[in-house]
């Protein structure tokens, strides 16, 4: 008991932290603990065993794989272990939030002020919690997906420690993380360059070193990771990631069309221009302290480096992946989405631009709008989510209820489902805005409507070509609501048009 009363009275400040954190984050992700659907959580219900194994293995994912292994051996129903990982992966980012946050306050050997507290515990929140790192909520693997985000922001921190061994145990931890999701550990090189810059400020031979020390921690764990799916694809005998060498004219068009999507319209997701506004503030910030306070003009080429590299990170793959097979989800581009809390924390940290009295104030006022707007759009976009599912759901059972009186009614059994689509399918339902995969709609999707009904029915069928004839005939109607004339029914046949 002594030892226990020892270690509450050493830590009870951080404990009282980490349980704020805990609460604040249940808040904004109270949607999130809700039986929730993605369109892959349907197939994760529909496919087998060995069919889903396979499938994150080919894509080098053993976490996940091992977690669907384990859920089998115990026999837990669907919905249970999808609770269980919903809150094993809340659990993940506030513990992410936490270490990230006491690592940062803790690098200032100082006493530092309550406001600086609150500074950097909002510029933690905003690194892990934004548009992006929201989609590791969203799957059925969501604590493996947060988990990777967790061993992401330990492993840049270990990376900047003193303890023994720091790059070996960073380079592992990462390796760890990008084996439950490659896209968090897109993470890792900006906030290792912020801590790096911090460490060695302005003694540029140390910064290029261990810049290149990171570098080349990620290449290699990035390196493994496609050993792995190229293992894994020879093994299934399915290849899930195409290469290719990509021309230069490719390789530019590959670098501006991703880049453009990041930049402008942030994946359609939000106003328009609203990264550029908030890019543009912070840099004027940033220039006009370091001009005005005469600082190091390296400082500048920081700042540039640290934003290419959340931007480019994420499209690197991309550049040698064959044009047909390229595309770039929120989820693959964490390190755009935590980027903007990442050039303030290098504001704040590295330059000190916060003790200009002025500049205080307006990084205070910045970092809350950002926290106000990144927990809105957890809350938004997790409610919008739950409608999504309930209009799938609706869709799903009234074809469901037709199924059913065509058997009763003909004595024939639906055995097969044909999938087409209308004159101008439609990725979200009206009136709901474009969400990435959060409001895409399962029963407007070719392969995620079949699981969809199969998950309501309990039954299962199997995906057949739709004939010419009604694939034409689909083609002719543009619908914007369920019709029953999207149904066509022909023997043991259900032809459905998604509109």
């Amino acid at each position: 008991m002594e030892k226990v009363k020892e270690l509450w009275l050493k830590n009870k400040y951080n404990i009282f932290i980490f349980i704020g954190m805990i609460i604040f984050t249940i808040v904004i992700c109270t949607n999130f603990i809700k039986p929730h659907f993605a369109l892959d959580t349907y197939c994760v219900y529909s496919y087998d065993s060995q069919e889903l194994i396979s499938h994150f293995l080919v894509s080098n994912r053993i976490f996940s794989a091992l977690a669907r292994w384990i859920f089998d051996i115990l026999k837990t129903p669907f919905y249970i272990n999808m609770e269980i990982l919903t809150i094993i992966g809340i659990l993940c980012l506030t513990t992410s939030w936490f270490v990230l946050y006491k690592f940062v306050v803790n690098l200032k050997k100082y006493k530092i002020s309550f406001f600086y507290n609150i500074i950097i515990a909002g510029i933690t929140f905003i690194i892990i919690f934004n548009f992006c790192t929201i989609e590791s909520l969203v799957f059925w693997e969501s604590a493996i997906m947060c988990l990777g985000i967790l061993c992401t922001i330990i492993a840049g921190c270990v990376f900047n420690s003193n303890m023994k061994h720091s790059r070996i145990k960073a380079f592992f931890i990462l390796l760890i993380g990008s084996l439950c999701y490659q896209g968090a550990i897109t993470i890792f090189i900006p906030l290792t360059l912020v801590f790096i810059a911090y460490r060695y400020k302005e003694n540029i031979k140390c910064i290029f070193i261990e810049t290149i020390k990171a570098g080349v921690i990620y290449l290699i764990v990035m390196l493994i990771n496609l050993i792995g799916t190229k293992i894994f694809s020879y093994v299934f005998n399915y290849e899930f990631r195409k290469m290719t060498a990509l021309s230069i004219m490719d390789l530019i068009n590959t670098i501006i069309r991703f880049t453009a999507d990041m930049i402008l319209t942030t994946f359609g997701i939000g106003t328009k221009y609203w990264y550029i506004l908030a890019s543009l503030v912070l840099s004027a910030i940033f220039l006009i302290y370091v001009i005005k306070n005469k600082k190091s003009k390296f400082y500048i080429l920081e700042y540039i480096i640290l934003l290419v590299a959340c931007i480019l990170i994420p499209v690197l793959p991309m550049l040698v992946t064959p044009i047909e097979n390229q595309y770039l989800e929120t989820r693959m581009a964490m390190s755009f989405g935590s980027s903007i809390g990442i050039l303030i924390l290098f504001l704040v940290l590295v330059v000190e631009a916060q003790k200009n009295v002025c500049l205080k104030y307006v990084i205070g006022i910045l970092v809350s709008i950002m926290v106000v707007l990144n927990c809105m759009y957890y809350i938004i976009a997790s409610s919008e989510m739950l409608s999504t599912n309930y209009l799938d759901r609706n869709i799903a059972k009234t074809i469901i209820k037709e199924i059913e009186k065509y058997e009763k009614e003909t004595g024939i059994n639906v055995e097969n489902i044909g999938l087409a689509l209308d004159k101008k399918a439609m990725q979200i339902y009206d009136s709901q805005n474009w969400l990435g995969v959060i409001t895409t709609r399962s029963m407007g999707t070719e392969w995620a409507a079949k699981e969809t009904i199969e998950f309501y029915s309990g039954k299962k069928y199997n995906k057949i070509d739709v004939p010419i004839n009604y694939e034409e005939r689909f083609l002719q109607n543009d619908w914007n609501l369920f019709d029953k004339e999207q149904l066509i029914f022909d023997e043991n046949n259900l032809y459905i048009c998604l509109y």
